[in-house]
């Protein structure tokens, strides 16, 4: 049984194969550029694959303008572009080297993804991409406050922004309570997944309302002055 049949995910042949090819060429790329320091075999299918796709247990991905922030070593971009081909992607990293490699790998792939390597603080304010998509993906890229003002001025009235986080997401729900309402979101599920020896737990926001235009800060300052 494969670690995608025991969690419940039914691949056709194609989708296999592609997830082959993508552990192949993310090794290739691992070893020139250091995506991550997973590199066996078992913990790259668990750990960035499937991992990727458990988000699909509660969010319909199918047929979405989709954007993945901090994109990193492709996750989960690319497993959801391999599952979701009818949906477009846009991957996000400051890191050059990081959507120089998810674009060669979405090549190879033939996936719908494009990439664009800039900072997000500026993305937030360019009308091309200020509140344009159906869903924003991000897995563990910032602490929460930050987090949100991140990706909520991305997401459509209507959308949704699903957080891919640990177990300690849980003490900052409690410190941060509503903070996503001052960005226009609402949280409509929080959800723990057990994946081998590890817990995910996902944050599924709504968005309701636009998000002040102020949001996000100037480069820098989300993270420098989280909001409280």
């Amino acid at each position: 049984m494969s670690i995608f049949t025991e969690n419940n995910f039914s691949l056709t042949a194609t989708q296999r194969e592609k997830f082959e090819k993508l552990y192949t060429y993310f090794l290739e790329w691992n070893g020139k550029i250091n995506l991550s320091a997973i590199r066996d075999r078992d913990g790259i299918f668990e750990k960035h694959f499937v991992d990727s796709l458990l988000g699909m247990k509660f969010l319909d991905f199918n047929n979405k303008s989709i954007l993945d922030l901090g994109s990193g070593g492709g996750f989960p971009v690319l497993p959801l572009a391999i599952m979701n081909e009818d949906s477009t992607f846009m991957a996000v990293d400051s890191v050059g080297k990081k959507t120089k490699a998810i674009a060669d790998m979405a090549q190879r792939l033939n996936l719908p993804v494009k990439t664009t390597n800039d900072r997000i603080e500026t993305l937030g304010q360019d009308p091309l991409f200020r509140e344009k998509f159906d869903i924003v993906t991000a897995r563990a890229l910032a602490p929460w406050p930050t987090l949100l003002e991140y990706t909520l001025p991305f997401v459509k009235k209507g959308g949704y922004f699903m957080a891919y986080q640990g177990p300690s997401i849980m003490k900052d729900l409690e410190v941060y309570e509503n903070l996503e309402t001052r960005l226009g979101g609402k949280i409509e599920r929080i959800t723990a997944v057990g994946l081998g020896d590890s817990e995910r737990i996902f944050i599924l926001i709504k968005k309701k309302t636009a998000t002040p235009k102020k949001y996000p800060r100037m480069i820098g300052e989300p993270k420098k002055n989280p909001l409280k």
